[in-house]
């Protein structure tokens, strides 16, 4: 179950706004919306910054910005200096935060209050949270102007993009529209977990001209019983955790679901599609080749 609380807060997903331009204060400052509809005005230039999730460091270090970062979650395992502070994990320290007199705190879903606390303490701190890749682009071209390297938020999201009409391009030619069932955690066997309505992961799916069998449900991250799973018979299993189709066998009534039969069940690494950063189309690519493996191999 820890482990599952982990995969959420890296994954659980907003969607990303970023409608409004950012405003010059002028001193450098800045104010800039960020994924939670907060606006927050930050000093320039940023010269000190805690990520709170391993998307967030990502990210930075992506643009070419690793120095700047003093502190981090301890569930962040990215490459970073010995010096990096670590911060905690589910429920980030602020005392921690504010000793290391941050110019910028940069959190995820769920860390809004920490960060209006932060705020009033005169700490900015930006939401990064969004549920598509057209977010993880328009968040890359935040940063870049947060930390002043636009060029290479530029050079990403053009990759990105360049990326995405490849696959994009590739899956137009498929003719079919299989169920999935993408597992992220089997703690309960009877009850696991899948990504629902609103993740990313259910994003990256219906991108990839598939139906998510979890789509329906209420919450992002629904407890599926095995009854309901069996009965949508999913053509395609995909699991972010280290089981095989072996292991699957043994559940009550699961070798009759159509994935298993015809051992179209696949794994993905839990990292790959729990990080909305520059790696995203990573796990976009894997999961339409999972998919669509006929509209690849040509």
């Amino acid at each position: 179950m820890k482990r599952m609380l982990i995969i959420i807060t890296c994954v659980i997903i907003v969607g990303a706004i970023h409608e409004l331009p950012l405003q010059a204060q002028g001193d450098g400052n800045i104010t800039v919306p960020d994924d939670a509809g907060r606006k927050v005005s930050i000093h320039l230039p940023v010269k000190r910054v805690v990520t709170l999730a391993p998307s967030n460091t990502r990210l930075v270090s992506a643009l070419g910005m690793t120095s700047v970062i003093v502190g981090a979650s301890n569930t962040d395992d990215n490459p970073l200096p010995d010096t990096v502070k670590r911060v905690g994990s589910v429920n980030p320290s602020m005392e921690e935060i504010v000793s290391i007199k941050p110019d910028l705190v940069m959190g995820i879903y769920g860390e809004d209050m920490l960060c209006d606390r932060l705020g009033r303490l005169n700490v900015p701190c930006i939401i990064l949270s969004v549920h598509n890749i057209e977010g993880v682009m328009n968040d890359i071209e935040l940063a870049g102007r947060i930390f002043s390297a636009n060029a290479a938020a530029s050079v990403i999201v053009n990759k990105m993009k360049q990326e995405l009409d490849w696959i994009n391009s590739r899956l137009r030619h498929c003719g079919t529209t299989p169920l999935v069932y993408f597992e992220i955690d089997a703690s309960d066997p009877s009850r696991p977990f899948s990504a629902g309505k609103g993740s990313f992961i259910d994003s990256l799916i219906t991108m990839a001209h598939a139906i998510n069998i979890a789509h329906t449900t209420n919450t992002m991250w629904p407890q599926l019983s095995s009854e309901y799973i069996i009965a949508k018979d999913p053509d395609i299993i995909i699991m972010s955790h280290k089981l095989d189709i072996t292991m699957l066998k043994r559940r009550p009534g699961w070798s009759e679901i159509k994935a298993i039969k015809t051992g179209r069940v696949y794994n993905i690494d839990a990292n790959l599609v729990s990080r909305p950063g520059p790696d995203i189309i990573n796990a976009y690519v894997e999961i339409a080749r999972d998919i669509h493996p006929e509209v690849f191999a040509k």
